[in-house]
């Protein structure tokens, strides 16, 4: 697979996709999340 072993940085967005549900999505895929956080863009 093409994300496998792969590292991740995410940012998710609190009105949008959070972090944590792209990591639900990533993982499973054998992706290597390094950094995930949920941010507020104003």
């Amino acid at each position: 697979m093409a994300f496998e072993g792969k590292k991740f940085i995410l940012l998710g967005e609190r009105d949008g996709i959070p972090a944590p549900v792209m990591e639900e999505v990533l993982k499973p895929l054998g992706c290597d999340i390094a950094f995930a956080v949920t941010e507020c863009f104003v």
